[in-house]
């Protein structure tokens, strides 16, 4: 194939469109922008996460047997793995301000990297490649 792709930008439920902005915007340095209700999108350099405040089920999901409440939290296997040159500067930054899952550290796969959840509870893992260190 000739083509080539070119940016990924996940779109996300949250129960909360306020709080998550603020999240993003207060503890991570994005900017918001959201020009349709119950939507945000939100930016940081080439980085751009949307959320959206889900209105109904959609049909795919529907299941008359299934008596748990729609959308009851939000979940997500594995993590968004974003990059950055300045690890350490934001690991300080979230410091008190976000939930840790695992602490900054040099890894074997030639990165430096921590992970946190966000208010949602979506797990962000931000690193920084370290391959060229001697």
């Amino acid at each position: 194939m000739g083509m080539k792709l070119t940016k990924l930008s996940p779109i996300l439920w949250t129960k909360n469109l306020e709080e998550t902005t603020s999240f993003y915007e207060n503890v991570l340095g994005f900017s918001s922008r959201s020009n349709f209700p119950n939507f945000v999108s939100l930016f940081n350099g080439d980085v751009q996460i949307m959320f959206v405040l889900p209105i109904e089920e959609p049909d795919d999901c529907k299941d008359p047997n299934d008596n748990e409440t729609f959308f009851s939290e939000p979940k997500m296997t594995g993590d968004l793995y974003i990059f950055t040159d300045k690890i350490d500067e934001l690991w300080k930054a979230v410091q008190g301000k976000a939930k840790i899952k695992s602490a900054i550290a040099d890894r074997d796969y030639a990165m430096r990297d921590f992970s946190i959840f966000d208010n949602n509870g979506y797990e962000l893992c931000f690193g920084e490649d370290i391959s060229n260190r001697k």
